[in-house]
């Protein structure tokens, strides 16, 4: 690997989960850039349509159906060859009042946002312990420590909850050899953050303190160098790429 050229996960077997949004595009075209394996996941009819490199692998899978899950990380090993990364980015936002929430959109944020990324972990420590470079990187948000700026009460409580998570994986895996960082990117134009009213997209732009947003780009670097070797050193932490000080 150079740090010259960045290819910090050259060689990885990476699996990216919500690769057919904004940020897993990015991330893909990065792991790919960088020269990593990649397996790409996402719901059909999106994942099979999204814009990725060639070559790259593509598997459908709704993360909302735990046999699916499970089920991904076999799959992807097989086309891999085994696993080094697991990337949690899938997440659903839910734009509600929380006098306006109900049951299923509790039930649906716990499913893809929590215990999604608890199984795809749980089933790849077989494959990751393997690894000589084994990390799980846990896409988290900002909400998920402040609350939010927009009504977000269930997606927030979900990202929190991935924090806490990162934090126990962090321990439990450690003398496993797998490190688990969390990773906060910025607000970025995504079907996700069009949900949201256009003066709260304003208010979060505003927080910047360097007085622009962090790129797809940007973001995406961050995330696969902390999934890299290059930071052997770092687990059971989020890092915050929004350029917001919260």
């Amino acid at each position: 690997m150079s740090d010259e050229t960045g290819d910090w996960v050259r060689g990885l077997r990476i699996v990216i989960t919500g690769a057919a949004g904004v940020f897993g595009v990015g991330l893909v075209e990065e792991a790919v850039r960088q020269g990593a394996h990649v397996v790409a996941t996402g719901r059909e009819p999106t994942i099979s349509a999204a814009p990725l490199p060639d070559g790259v692998n593509r598997i459908a899978a709704d993360l909302a159906d735990p046999k699916q899950c499970r089920d991904l990380i076999t799959r992807a090993a097989d086309v891999l060859g085994g696993i080094d990364v697991l990337i949690n980015n899938a997440a659903l936002l839910t734009n509600r009042l929380i006098v306006d929430l109900d049951e299923s959109d509790l039930e649906s944020s716990w499913a893809v946002n929590v215990r999604a990324p608890v199984l795809l972990t749980q089933r790849a420590v077989p494959f990751l312990e393997r690894s000589n470079a084994a990390s799980v990187i846990n896409v988290v948000s900002a909400a998920g420590v402040t609350g939010g700026v927009a009504p977000v009460s269930a997606y927030a409580m979900s990202k929190a909850a991935l924090i806490v998570f990162t934090k126990a994986a962090a321990r439990e895996l450690g003398p496993r050899g797998i490190r688990v960082v969390a990773v906060s990117p910025p607000t970025m134009e995504s079907q996700m953050q069009s949900a949201l009213d256009i003066e709260f997209r304003k208010t979060v732009r505003s927080m910047s303190v360097l007085g622009r947003v962090p790129t797809v780009e940007e973001a995406a670097r961050v995330t696969l160098f902390a999934a890299s070797p290059h930071a052997a050193a770092l687990t059971g932490t989020m890092i915050d790429v929004t350029a917001a000080v919260v």
